[in-house]
């Protein structure tokens, strides 16, 4: 943990006191993130194997569609499970209980084989890979579960204890989605409620372990990656709006399965309700940091964070109306607008921000990381966010029309692949070091 002082600070135009970092270089964090770099390096891994996928497409074995489960599974989940109990830890100073540096990357490697295998079950169809790297994958992820359970229950009333609860809840909707994704690919699901299991499935792994976990890091670590201190009394209301999120989406998970097992019998009033909650937590975490993005004037990282926080509440809008007028949301942009508009989004914005840390010269980067991570950052930003307009745009079009523009969805996913390997190649460039001036 960084050494932190009591000093008289100013938000808004009014003086505060509350800690701040005793650490002179500003944009880069005092905090270490060494020991995430196995999992950091699996990841970005998975996320050039999202690359190619998209590339070759149906030349690949699963084709394009499989490049959802490269990234949720290969990169979202093993950065969750990395960083999760790293950050936690880190907030509320338990470092000392978490599994030793040659174990986390015994666990990186064990996770990272269990994603191979399951996603090699889904593209040959083995039924019997897939429920195996699923089971894999479980047991690594409740084994971290159980990490933030006994880091919460030594941490006590520490404030940043609600942390470990949220990243618990949201390691918890994984446990269930993933069990249920299991069932789905290994066929154990009858027909008459497969399409309302899938639907629960992927609101808990993208809403759940994806979107809660957002929702709380973007909390905390928000702040350092604007550059910017949120408005007193913020974190806390955030805190709480998180929960309310966790359990708005508790009601439409069980929301969609009742609704199928019904056969559709009611209208799907618990999926909307449990949605509308979840929208609304989504609107309270993300009016503070928004509001301390256009505070913010020198990190080149508040236009993805600004981006990604506009798309996250304009797809649970879009996913509210598919639900109410019996569509898929994911045929109608709600995907493209959570998988790469919000979570691949703040995933490169926080892969951006960690990467000086994770070399052993961190502590010499300084100013100069900062400098080179925001080399053309707008344009970047932007052109990731118009490729998940077009192709977004696209599926909306094709959906409301009954017509398809191929173009349209070449040149946005063009933009988007281009944008990430823009990225990518800023966090995989070596740091020049020397002291910054």
């Amino acid at each position: 943990m960084p050494v932190l002082a009591e000093v008289p600070r100013t938000v808004g135009d009014r003086a505060v006191t509350g800690p701040v970092e005793a650490h002179p270089a500003p944009g880069i964090s005092p905090m270490s993130f060494t020991p995430t770099r196995p999992g950091v390096v699996v990841a970005i891994g998975f996320g050039l194997a999202c690359l190619a996928w998209l590339l070759a497409g149906d030349r690949l074995p699963g084709g394009r569609w499989i490049v959802v489960h490269i990234f949720t599974l290969g990169v979202l989940t093993t950065l969750i499970w990395t960083f999760s109990r790293h950050l936690a830890a880190t907030l509320t100073a338990t470092t000392n209980s978490l599994p030793t540096r040659a174990t986390a990357r015994w666990l990186s490697a064990a996770l990272g084989g269990s994603v191979i295998v399951m996603l090699g079950g889904r593209a040959f169809d083995v039924h019997v890979l897939v429920v195996l790297g699923s089971l894999g994958i479980m047991v690594i992820v409740g084994g971290n579960l159980w990490v933030l359970r006994q880091l919460q229950q030594q941490a006590g009333r520490d404030r940043f204890s609600w942390v470990l609860k949220q990243y618990g809840l949201a390691h918890v909707a994984f446990i269930v989605a993933a069990a249920l994704g299991g069932a789905l690919g290994a066929g154990w699901v009858p027909a008459p409620i497969f399409v309302a299991v899938r639907d629960a499935h992927i609101h808990l792994n993208v809403l759940g372990w994806g979107g809660l976990t957002v929702l709380t890091t973007l909390t905390v670590l928000g702040p350092k990656l604007l550059q910017a201190p949120l408005a007193p009394g913020a974190e806390r209301r955030s805190a709480t709006a998180v929960g309310l999120a966790a359990a708005g989406l508790a009601i439409a998970s069980a929301g969609f399965v009742i609704t199928g097992v019904a056969g559709g019998v009611f209208p799907p009033v618990l999926p909307v309700v449990g949605l509308v909650l979840y929208g609304v937590g989504v609107v309270a975490v993300a009016r503070p940091l928004l509001a301390a993005a256009r505070r913010s004037d020198r990190s080149p990282l508040r236009w993805a964070v600004t981006a990604a926080l506009v798309w996250f509440p304009v797809a649970i809008a879009t996913d509210i109306v598919a639900v109410v007028v019996g569509a898929s949301g994911w045929s109608t942009g709600v995907g493209i607008m959570l998988l790469i508009g919000v979570l691949a989004q703040l995933v490169l914005a926080v892969l951006l921000y960690v990467a000086p840390t994770l070399r052993p010269q961190h502590a010499r980067v300084g100013q100069r990381g900062l400098v080179r991570v925001g080399q053309l950052a707008r344009t970047r930003t932007v052109m990731l966010n118009l490729g998940v307009l077009l192709v977004a745009g696209g599926q909306v079009l094709g959906r409301a029309t009954a017509l398809s523009d191929p173009a349209m969805a070449r040149g946005g996913w063009s933009l988007v692949v281009v944008a990430v390997l823009m990225h990518l190649s800023v966090v995989l460039r070596p740091s020049s070091v020397g002291p910054a001036r």
